[in-house]
């Protein structure tokens, strides 16, 4: 993790993998993907105090259970979220990011 120029914390997959198509990031805040697009997964913020926050299981499990037959996740994670394009609209551009 680094900070960027957006001063947001940045989560960088390349030191896990070079090979990133099974490999997600699950975060309330979408700069910590910054780096791979492609391979987040935005999701609302909770806390301990939330005892009704349902969003782990009615939202995150099933879509995991659903990326976990996928040959590589990018694809479908680019269909439901559209990341490159939430950070093109916010004017942080292409070169500031891989695919």
């Amino acid at each position: 993790m680094f900070y960027s120029e957006f001063r947001e914390h940045v989560k960088d997959l390349s030191c896990l993998s070079k090979n990133l198509c099974r490999t997600v990031i699950v975060d309330n805040n979408p700069f910590s993907f910054l780096l791979q697009p492609l391979n987040g997964i935005p999701c609302i913020p909770f806390s301990a105090g939330q005892p009704h926050d349902t969003q782990l299981l009615d939202v995150l499990l099933p879509l995991l259970k659903h990326l976990s037959l996928q040959k590589d996740v990018r694809p479908f994670l680019y269909d439901r979220f559209h990341m490159p394009e939430w950070f093109q609209k916010q004017g942080i551009p292409s070169s500031s990011w891989s695919a």
